[in-house]
């Protein structure tokens, strides 16, 4: 046995983010203009060295499809091993069965379904040498460190231990792996600290605030590029292209692009297409979307599409948004505000539609919504699909 392994545990389930993260983990989360979490988890991994990557998530998603990616691009004789595991907080034994299987000396251990950057390189050496069981690792965040976000390293017999005995006296957690991690911390390690950027994304305000961060806070974006590690697979087979009624200012475009509208201040993620006379302001189009031709849609996050899906999202001449500023949706007011209208996937906004400011189109409801109507005002949702009304 040798090396050192990563284990990356999920976020507890919620509905904060709201469809953003329903049938889809926190790790596939777009983000960025063109990666999504995953990207960071990797990225954080391979740049301390680490000879594989663990990903347990409470989600079946795409996620181990995903990442098999990462080993088809790569030309090295010696792979960074990248699996997802299945993990429930009812039934945890699939963590110490994954573990117990490793060839690794050594584990770490963070929440990394959540965007960071962070270089564990030099800790990793120091602590191999030392001979210790395990270290605390505070992460320093804008210049501060706390215990809120933190990671902890342990060599493969300690972790083993300490997992049987949480089994063996059925202990019951919120965080089956907090508690794992409290496990050690209570056995007298010693603590550490590293700088690092991480972002604990509780709303979709804030995914939409990040987002910007990430684009256009020069530092980040030096730390993101500057090893040229860190890699996408939302991928597309076909070149970016700006028309010639194609209008860019203050943007990010991504790869594999159309663009023959106007797009101002906005983030535009692979593979969308934006048809003549289209105008996005302030918004965020994740992967694949569609929007027609004389489309308005103003700050607004629409979610992402399937590549081989041909129908357009937005249709012709629909408004989605406004340029109110600082209202809030009446349903989820801790989760969407500042006036961001979000549209969840599998929605489609049928032409001469409206949707007003800080409204929530869930997960495939429009088009029964917009079957019977062809307005939802300032702050509404569509949470649920509903059948048409049947004439007496």
């Amino acid at each position: 046995m040798s090396g050192f392994t990563i284990i990356s545990y999920p976020t507890e389930q919620n509905d904060s983010l709201l469809s953003l993260t329903a049938g889809r983990s926190r790790y596939m989360l777009p983000i960025g203009g063109r990666f999504r979490v995953i990207d960071f988890t990797i990225r954080n991994s391979v740049s301390s060295g680490a000879v594989s990557t663990m990903l347990f998530s409470n989600i079946d998603d795409s996620l181990q499809e995903y990442v098999d990616k990462y080993q088809e691009d790569t030309e090295e004789e010696k792979k960074h091993s990248i699996k997802v595991f299945p993990f429930s907080q009812s039934e945890p034994d699939t963590v110490l069965e994954a573990i117990s299987e490793s060839d690794s000396s050594y584990f770490i251990l963070y929440n990394g379904d959540n965007p960071s950057i962070l270089d564990l390189s030099s800790i990793l050496g120091k602590f191999k040498s030392s001979k210790k069981k395990g270290l605390l690792i505070k992460l320093r965040i804008n210049g501060k460190a706390s215990m809120a976000q933190r990671a902890v390293i342990s060599d493969k017999r300690t972790l083993i231990s300490v997992i049987k005995k949480a089994l063996k006296d059925r202990h019951r957690s919120p965080n089956f792996f907090e508690m794992i991690i409290n496990a050690l911390i209570h056995s007298g390690i010693n603590t550490t600290v590293v700088d690092a950027c991480y972002w604990q994304i509780s709303s979709v305000t804030e995914y939409y605030s990040l987002n910007r961060e990430i684009i256009w806070n020069e530092e980040i974006s030096t730390l993101l590029y500057r090893d040229r590690i860190i890699k996408s697979q939302i991928k597309s087979n076909r070149y970016a292209l700006l028309d010639e009624k194609g209008s860019i200012r203050k943007s990010f475009i991504s790869d594999y692009c159309y663009i023959n509208g106007k797009v101002e201040n906005s983030i535009i993620f692979p593979g969308v297409d934006i048809e003549e006379g289209a105008t996005v302001i302030d918004s965020i189009i994740l992967p694949f979307v569609k929007i027609g031709p004389g489309a308005r849609i103003i700050n607004a996050i629409i979610d992402e599409s399937s590549e081989s899906e041909e129908r357009l999202i937005a249709g012709p001449g629909c408004r989605i948004g406004t340029e109110e500023k600082f209202m809030k949706n009446n349903d989820y007011p801790g989760s969407l505000g500042e006036s961001i209208t979000l549209i969840g996937r599998n929605n489609y906004i049928p032409g001469g539609a409206f949707i007003g400011s800080s409204c929530y189109i869930a997960e495939g409801t429009a088009e029964s919504y917009f079957s019977r109507k062809n307005r939802l005002e300032d702050g509404e949702s569509v949470i649920k699909s509903e059948e048409p009304e049947n004439p007496e």
